[in-house]
């Protein structure tokens, strides 16, 4: 029998379940979205009383009266009960809805218990070294997005994993836009990362389907301030008043040349550069934002910087390369520096990244793959972003291009 196009009902004799007196049991076959679950009724008849095609039983007996009643029954109520779970749930399974129907409950759990059942797996990973505490730390903030924007939302303290709507991942972006001020691309991230909540709770089965899923989070690719070789040059031979001004500006130019995030740099120690296996000096290190291992060889202005800071009272008490400052210190120095330069771009510590990326590397001719190596990306789909050559590394090709092109298509021009 068929209700609608998503849910339908057949009735079936279970033949090879007969019993001693001859009797098979009759079941229900439910199927919501093409998925069945099949229901016993608890009641039985001989298989030449039962008419397959009409799914009752045949004549007018009073067992056949009674069987027939209660199958009318039985198929109302699955109506019914698949009609309630529809208008409160974004999704129906026909297993649903023969728990319904049985009267069975399933323990839902919560967005913040999956929330922390994450978290926890997390803390474990990077007690074990498996994963970054940086990671952590965003994953702990998440959650404590997540429970703002929950009281403010709903004015409870949590809400069931059941009653997440697909309206959820655009109010919760609106939350953090417009009631926090964040970024459209900050927003994105902790959607992301709930989204991955939502998404364990699936595999797990504490949920029958993802309702955010269907939502895509766009990301906007920032313009990213980078330095040119002019300005590399700029900095590197400029003369500056103060100590703290001249630190900052090389340990830049070290960050330019390597392509080691700020946080990486910090944790520079003497035993990180090696002989490599070519005889040069290189970086070995795990990045400590994804653990992914970031080999770089070093380049001589590098090799200048590391060796110009090797007597440095703070690298020598702290066992490290190069005497970094806190990230806002360091970023305000940056400042300073750059205006002293002459250069009205916004610096910070992850820009001297960008500038490995572009201007250091690929411009250069440094192969995607290489760049996606050295600055120990997981995918080279993320250095993509960075993949923005300058405007300068396409006009000298685009000369050199001309100097070929000129003697051969002479007789065209001509």
């Amino acid at each position: 029998m068929k209700v609608n196009e998503k849910f339908s009902m057949l009735l079936i004799l279970e033949k090879s379940k007969k019993t001693k007196e001859g009797k098979s049991p009759i079941t229900i076959r439910i199927t919501v979205d093409c998925k069945r679950s099949e229901l016993s009724l608890g009641q039985k008849i001989n298989e030449e009383l039962w008419n397959q095609d009409a799914g009752v039983v045949k004549g007018n007996s009073q067992e056949a009266r009674q069987i027939n009643a209660y199958i009318d029954k039985a198929k109302a109520r699955l109506r019914q009960v698949y009609d309630q779970l529809s208008g409160t749930h974004d999704y129906v399974s026909a297993a649903m809805v023969k728990d319904a129907y049985q009267g069975k409950k399933k323990e839902t759990k919560t967005l913040l218990e999956t929330v922390d059942f994450v978290v926890g797996i997390l803390e474990k990973k990077v007690t074990t070294g498996h994963r970054a505490s940086g990671t952590l730390k965003r994953w702990k903030v998440t959650r404590n997005k997540v429970v703002a924007f929950v009281r403010y939302q709903y004015n409870v303290s949590d809400i069931l994993l059941t009653d997440i709507k697909y309206a959820f991942a655009e109010d919760f972006i609106n939350f953090l836009m417009l009631e926090q001020r964040m970024e459209s691309n900050t927003a994105m991230k902790y959607l992301t990362n709930t989204k991955q909540v939502i998404k364990t709770a699936v595999d797990r089965n504490w949920l029958i389907k993802n309702p955010l899923s269907g939502y895509k989070c766009k990301y906007v690719n920032p313009d990213r301030d980078i330095l040119s070789e002019g300005e590399i040059q700029k900095f590197y031979h400029k003369t500056l008043p103060l100590a703290r001004l001249r630190e900052v500006r090389d340990i830049y130019l070290f960050m330019c040349f390597t392509g080691y995030a700020y946080k990486d740099v910090c944790l520079l120690t003497p035993d990180h550069v090696v002989k490599f296996f070519d005889g040069e000096d290189w970086i070995v290190k795990n990045r400590e934002k994804t653990w992914c291992r970031e080999n770089v060889p070093l380049l001589p202005i590098a090799k200048k910087i590391i060796q110009k800071y090797s007597d440095h009272p703070y690298c020598r008490v702290n066992n490290v390369l190069l005497p970094v400052n806190s990230n806002q210190k360091f970023n305000a120095y940056l400042k300073e520096v750059s205006e002293l330069c002459g250069i009205s771009k916004n610096l910070t510590t992850h820009t001297a990244r960008h500038t490995f990326a572009t201007t250091v590397t690929l411009s250069n001719g440094v192969p995607l793959e290489t760049v996606s190596a050295l600055l120990g990306h997981k995918s080279i789909r993320t250095t993509q972003i960075y993949a923005k050559i300058v405007a300068q590394k396409i006009s000298d090709d685009m000369s050199m291009l001309k100097e070929k092109l000129q003697g051969k298509m002479l007789c065209f021009i001509e």
